[in-house]
C-alpha cells in the first residue's frame, strides 16, 4: 500500500465520493473496507487523514479528517538532464521523485535529441513515486528545451555541473538550493561545458567511474537532498 494517495484536489473534510485511479487502485487492488485509514493529498503540500466509509462499483466513499499543509523539503533540487532512452527516463523520474528532487527539466544537448518524450506518462510516474514516498509536494516537470535558454534562466545560487574532468568530492548543500546539470551518454562538448561554465556551473565529479546519465543525476541530486529537513508530520 502506498504511503500517501495524491488527487487533482483534496477534498473538503467530511464525507466525499472517489473516482478515477485512486479508487479504482484502492477497490480493485487493496480491496479496501469501510472502516480502514488512507492518508490523501493534493500534491501541493495539503494532507489528509480519510476513514473509508464505503465501496462501490462507481469508487469510494471516505470521510475527509482536517487536512494540515506541510513545508516544502530544503533545498529545493533542480535537476536538469539530456534525456536518455525512455526506459532509462522512466527510472531517473521515478527515484530521483523519491529522493526529493524538485524540478526536473529535460534538455536537448548536441548529442541528444529527445524523441517520443510522454510527459504525461512521466507525471503520472512522479506521482506514484511520490505517494510511495510519502511526499506532499509533486516534482515540477517542465517541457524539453534547449540548453542555452536554460542558462538564461534565474537559477540557484549552487550550480554544479556532473563532470568527469571537475573537482574533487560530492558537494551538499544544506538548506540551500541548487541545480545540478547533467549531459548526455557522450558528455557535454567543450562548447557547452565551457557554456555550463560561464554560467555559474562547477564541475564536479560524481566518483571514479564513467556514469550513464540517470546514474549520475540520480547520485548528484541524492547527495545534494542528503542533509534535507524533513516536513513536519
Amino acid at each position: 500500500m502506498a504511503n500517501l494517495y495524491l488527487l487533482d484536489e483534496l477534498p473538503a473534510p467530511g464525507e466525499a465520493a472517489l473516482t478515477g485511479p485512486v479508487a479504482h487502485h484502492l477497490t480493485r487492488v487493496l480491496r479496501v473496507r469501510a472502516g480502514d485509514l488512507v492518508a490523501l493529498s493534493d500534491g501541493r503540500g495539503r494532507v489528509a487523514e480519510a476513514e473509508v466509509v464505503r465501496t462501490d462499483r462507481a469508487g469510494l466513499v471516505v470521510c475527509v479528517g482536517q487536512p494540515s499543509t506541510q513545508p516544502p523539503v530544503r533545498p529545493q533540487v533542480t535537476l536538469a538532464f539530456a534525456c536518455p532512452r525512455q526506459a532509462r527516463a522512466d527510472w531517473l523520474i521515478e527515484h530521483a521523485t523519491e529522493v526529493g528532487v524538485a524540478v526536473f527539466q529535460p534538455l536537448w544537448t548536441a548529442r541528444s535529441r529527445p524523441q517520443s518524450l510522454r510527459l504525461d506518462r512521466w507525471r503520472k510516474i512522479a506521482r506514484a513515486a511520490a505517494g510511495q514516498s510519502a511526499r506532499a509536494y509533486e516534482p515540477q516537470l517542465r517541457d524539453p528545451i534547449e540548453l542555452a535558454p536554460f542558462l538564461e534562466r534565474p537559477l540557484p545560487m549552487l550550480r554544479l555541473l556532473a563532470d568527469a574532468g571537475g573537482g574533487d568530492g560530492l558537494r551538499q548543500g544544506g538548506a540551500a538550493d541548487a541545480a545540478v546539470l547533467v549531459g548526455p551518454e557522450g558528455g557535454f562538448t567543450p562548447a557547452e561545458k565551457e557554456q555550463a561554465r560561464a554560467s555559474g556551473f562547477e564541475p564536479l565529479h560524481l566518483g571514479p567511474h564513467i556514469l550513464r546519465t540517470e546514474t549520475a543525476a540520480l547520485l548528484g541530486a541524492a547527495h545534494l537532498l542528503r542533509g534535507a529537513s524533513a516536513p513536519d508530520p
